[in-house]
């Protein structure tokens, strides 16, 4: 037996003895979204060395459970450089060195790396059992797919199909669908699973094309499935693939091909009739929604136009009208169309989606009609109106209409909720607003048990390492593992031990929204106290910012390239800085919100000390938040953010007011900027000016 089939079964006994208490609860677990505004994914970004940068930020912050796996952990790394670079000859020669650590947490990444490198089909049966034995959990995240791939370059055929799961990807989906027609099984039965593969709007893998001929000799290749596929394959902007698709349609078909490659090309062209005989109607009415839905967010009055001939002969289902009703009534209202109101009451209709009536709202908000904003509200489903900002508003424009008793007591109810409706209502009716904070009771038996369990000594020991993307794979299986009634618990744990990213999204898996001093942690105080002092910004402010931005993660990437506490763009802080800046410095937290704090600042300069342009600048650009400002007079706040064309900008400010509101609670200030935001304005384009020298725009320059 191999020291891995020995040790394994002896230590699966301590992973297992949880992952199997989790595998169960795991059938209760409701699907996470992270509302609680991490706008990061904090596990599935890729691991780069982060270093000496995130070294030192971590050693401010991480506040760990002692540390009795030091010398442990030096023969890990030791260990670990053997496995990497050793040849595979000698990899066997290491066996008592991995024995010797069985007892360390990070002891099944061992196991894995010495099955990289010594893979083979004589190897099988320790891959299947690794496999197995960490099955779902990260340490085996990507073994499968490695191991699949050896076994189908070496056409090790019944090895593959022993270890294939679904869920692989399309190469070797179609590689395991080869091989059971191969090894005898019914071609009626694995042909049926060829579709999902076909419906795909990108080219599949070579390996699919033996596949792909087969479904189609069998009969399988009908023209409404190369429809399909021309249609999505269009919708994706993968147009090369189309002539080879038109070229698998019967003659009387291949106009359809015709209509894709037209309208993808140039989407005005939806305009000339001639493209639409409508002799196959079901396929050429999805070329004309698509088609008109992007016309409409560029040339809302062609759209319409357009739209309505063909309207005119019954061409659209009642779901198809909605969808192109809400592009031309959003597209007017965006452009401040004097059509917006016309298509936004015909847009506004049941069945359409829920965010008509709140541009139709806003629309009406923007311009002075609060009777038709209370007749909106009033009218609309019980879901809607049950929420918050529709009772927010509902009580604004009854305030605007004379009808202060009505209003007062909406706002009251609403002063008694922690978000910005309720912070904004409180102004109204000069109260404090209410953080309700009712800290989570702390379990201490529950949270020892759950901070030696082996999914979290693993995420601890990847934090000592500075692999923090290892650790939070962990944490989050960690998460997705337990029973719902210690995720709080988990939170707590990482609260303490100052993993806050990990603490806000524990609290927001839990639900637990009213521990508000553990979901909005003081991190990085003393930093942002002092660099905020060093610019004249307020300290709740920056904190806000960074809260929103990466709930407090030192390390966190975004998508595009912004990066640290308080996700800059390597290009931002180089201008602030006035020298280059690299990626590594920005994970560093002193010099992370030394140059986030100097942008917040350059913003101020430019927008008039505004907080409310000042974030959604941070969020969207200061170029772009000019062009929103009001064309001719100038805007109360809420209704300006209400109209706001980004919603994910609408709720970053919305979001970073209250967050700010909540630090300067939790900074233990009394400030409250609530009643200035009821009772501000935000200044038309007028007041935008250009230094004659410069060429510099901003807002009222001092």
């Amino acid at each position: 037996m191999s020291i891995y089939n020995y040790w394994s079964r002896v230590f699966r006994l301590r992973d297992t003895a949880f992952g199997m208490h989790a595998l169960r609860a795991n059938k209760l677990l409701r699907p996470v979204f992270l509302l609680d505004c991490a706008m990061l994914v904090l596990c599935a970004l890729p691991f780069s060395s982060l270093h000496a940068a995130q070294q030192h930020t971590q050693a401010q912050s991480l506040t760990l459970p002692p540390d009795i796996y030091a010398e442990k952990r030096q023969h890990f790394l030791t260990l670990e450089e053997k496995l990497r670079t050793y040849s595979r000859r000698r990899i066997n020669d290491f066996d008592g060195e991995i024995y010797a650590l069985a007892d360390y947490p990070l002891y099944p990444y061992l196991l894995r790396l010495k099955l990289e490198r010594t893979m083979s089909i004589r190897t099988k049966r320790d891959v299947k059992q690794f496999l197995h034995d960490y099955r779902g959990q990260p340490v085996s995240y990507g073994l499968r797919y490695k191991w699949l791939n050896y076994l189908a370059k070496r056409n090790h055929q019944q090895a593959f199909l022993d270890s294939y799961s679904s869920g692989m990807g399309a190469k070797l989906t179609c590689i395991s669908l080869n091989y059971r027609l191969q090894n005898g099984e019914p071609a009626k039965q694995v042909l049926r699973e060829v579709d999902t593969l076909w419906l795909h709007g990108q080219s599949q893998p070579d390996e699919c094309d033996p596949l792909f001929a087969k479904w189609k000799k069998a009969g399988l290749m009908s023209p409404t499935m190369v429809i399909k596929r021309i249609e999505i394959a269009a919708k994706e902007k993968n147009r090369r693939i189309i002539p080879y698709l038109k070229r698998q349609l019967p003659a009387s078909d291949q106009y359809i091909a015709d209509i894709w490659l037209s309208v993808t090309r140039n989407v005005s062209s939806v305009q000339k009739s001639r493209l639409f005989p409508l002799k196959n109607v079901q396929s050429e009415r999805e070329a004309l929604v698509w088609s008109l839905e992007k016309l409409a967010w560029q040339q809302p009055a062609t759209a319409a136009k357009v739209y309505e001939r063909y309207d005119k002969q019954g061409v659209f289902s009642q779901a198809q009208r909605h969808v192109i009703n809400r592009a031309i009534a959003l597209s007017f209202t965006l452009e401040k169309s004097p059509q917006a109101h016309h298509w936004l009451e015909r847009a506004d209709a049941p069945g359409a989606n829920d965010d008509i009536t709140l541009w139709h709202v806003s629309h009406l908000l923007r311009t002075k009609q609060f009777d038709e904003v209370i007749r909106i509200i009033e009218n609309a489903p019980e879901a809607l109106q049950r929420k918050a900002n529709y009772r927010y508003w509902l009580a604004r424009s009854l305030e605007q209409s004379e009808q202060p008793m009505r209003a007062t007591v909406l706002y009251q109810q609403l002063a008694q909720e922690r978000h910005y409706y309720g912070f904004m209502a409180s102004a109204h009716i000069n109260t404090s607003p209410s953080l309700k904070n009712n800290p989570a009771p702390k379990n201490s038996n529950a949270i020892a048990k759950l901070a030696v369990t082996p999914a979290t000594l693993r995420a601890v020991e990847f934090f000592r390492l500075d692999r923090a993307t290892e650790a939070r794979r962990e944490w989050y299986y960690l998460l997705t593992h337990i029973p719902n009634n210690q995720i709080t618990d988990a939170g707590i744990l990482a609260y303490e031990w100052g993993l806050y990213d990990q603490a806000i999204s524990s609290f927001a898996r839990s639900g637990y929204w009213d521990d508000v001093e553990r979901r909005f942690p003081l991190a990085f105080n003393d930093v942002f106290s002092e660099k905020a002092e060093a610019h004249n910004i307020s300290t709740s402010f920056a904190m806000a910012i960074a809260r929103r931005e990466s709930s407090f993660r030192s390390d966190a990437v975004s998508p595009v390239g912004a990066a640290g506490l308080m996700q800059l763009m390597p290009g931002t802080a180089k201008y602030v800085a006035q020298t280059k800046v690299s990626r590594s410095q920005l994970f560093d937290v002193n010099e992370n919100v030394e140059y986030g704090v100097q942008y917040l600042r350059y913003l101020m300069d430019k927008l008039d000390n505004n907080p409310v342009l000042v974030s959604a600048s941070y969020n969207a650009g200061w170029r772009k938040v000019l062009e929103w400002l009001p064309v001719n007079e100038a805007l109360p706040v809420d209704i300006w953010i209400e109209n706001i064309p980004y919603k994910e900008t609408r709720a970053y400010v919305k979001a970073v007011m209250t967050y700010q509101h909540i630090y300067e609670q939790q900074l233990g200030s009394s400030n409250n900027i609530f009643p200035q935001l009821t009772s501000d304005m935000i200044p038309s384009a007028d007041a935008v000016s250009t230094h004659p020298v410069t060429g510099v725009m901003q807002l009222a320059p001092k």
